[in-house]
């Protein structure tokens, strides 16, 4: 039995290609550069600076800040605005409380716009707690060590607790940490070739609702 849930947010709750997307382009523009890579769903799940890093191409690491300190500004206003939660999700969330499960939220997101979009949903009262990339300093180096970090600091047991993302990421951050992964198959990555685990493959949905019943099966 997993009586406790950690969620991914981007690409698992919420959809935010297009919001996150469209600040990118809207940065670029403004500093007139030209995108070293395709401004798509790919770019979603990382943190920031190596997302815009990857964007810019090499430049000066001042500029580069520059260009991530915009982003914060102008996602605050364009990419909460245009983030939508998946249609299933508050259902699933609702469902998942109600069948005794323990939520979390572990997210490579910044706080701010995390907490701000929680409050959009009405889903802040459905967490018992939430990790972002900066909620801890000096910021968390990966995904993992946030993942270390909520089951040190709230006693959870690895083996009683799954976290559901949708990126191969995800799924290796959990493994690390010892947590079974739920694949999030509606959300970004291009999950064509499954990671040879079966216990990886037990847990693979192919949307919230399935997922939701599967985890609380009626009795």
């Amino acid at each position: 039995m997993h009586d406790t849930i950690i969620f991914d947010f981007d690409g698992t709750l919420i959809d935010s290609a297009v919001g996150i997307l469209a600040t990118y382009s809207a940065v670029l523009a403004a500093a007139g550069i030209k995108p070293a890579a395709p401004l798509d769903s790919r770019l979603i799940g990382p943190p920031l600076l190596p997302t815009m890093s990857k964007l810019t191409g090499p430049i000066a690491p001042e500029q580069l800040d520059v260009l991530v300190e915009d982003f914060k500004v102008r996602y605050a206003d364009i990419g909460v605005a245009r983030t939508p939660a998946y249609p299933a999700a508050d259902a699933t969330l609702k469902q998942l409380l109600a069948g005794g499960k323990i939520l979390y939220l572990a997210t490579n997101k910044r706080a701010q716009p995390t907490l701000a979009l929680l409050d959009k949903f009405g889903w802040a009262p459905y967490f018992q707690r939430v990790y972002c990339i900066d909620s801890h300093q000096p910021a968390f180096t990966d995904k993992a060590a946030m993942l270390r970090q909520l089951l040190s600091e709230n006693q959870i047991d690895p083996a009683q607790a799954l976290y559901v993302g949708d990126t191969q990421g995800d799924y290796l951050s959990a493994s690390a940490c010892g947590i079974r992964f739920v694949a999030a198959l509606w959300g970004y990555e291009d999950w064509q070739v499954l990671p040879d685990d079966h216990a990886m493959r037990e847990h693979a949905y192919a949307s919230l609702s399935e997922m939701s019943n599967a985890l609380t099966p009626r009795r």
